[in-house]
């Protein structure tokens, strides 16, 4: 089945409300294998993360509160959809969650200020966790 998104495996999903809570992952969604670390990370307005890349970790990205834009490069070697780039935008009105498989770099961007929850599979660094070299994000640039 070919998925809606040009990066094959990264996966955004609505999230559900009910009784005041806002549900981001559960076991039975089958999205996660392996719990690593949980964080919680504050956006200030205008504020820009760095194109990072996890080499075994798949993270999800959960806004809470404001709005982001996250854009995905896809860095693996092996990938049909190497050096493809998305633009999702995430926000609290209408939640969603964004799986950024490993080997994707992701830079998070925002106008307003923005909470977001991040998890990823593993907590321990890989020897392979890095940014996004300028040579990388110059091709992805040239293609914009």
């Amino acid at each position: 089945m070919l998925s809606e998104y040009p990066i094959a495996d990264m996966h955004v999903f609505p999230l559900i409300r009910e009784a005041g809570r806002l549900r981001l992952l559960r076991e039975s969604d089958h999205l996660l294998r392996r719990f690593g670390q949980l964080e919680l990370m504050d956006l200030s307005a205008g504020e820009q993360t760095e194109f990072t890349l996890r080499a075994e970790a798949d993270r999800f990205l959960f806004p809470i509160n404001g709005s982001l834009e996250a854009t995905l490069l896809d860095l693996r070697e092996s990938s049909p959809s190497k050096n493809v780039s998305t633009e999702i935008k995430l926000n609290d009105v209408n939640p969603k969650g964004l799986l950024v498989p490993f080997g994707v770099a992701c830079f998070l961007a925002t106008t307003a200020t923005a909470r977001v929850i991040i998890l990823s599979t593993h907590s321990e660094s890989h020897p392979e966790d890095r940014s996004a070299t300028s040579d990388e994000l110059s091709q992805y640039t040239a293609s914009q």
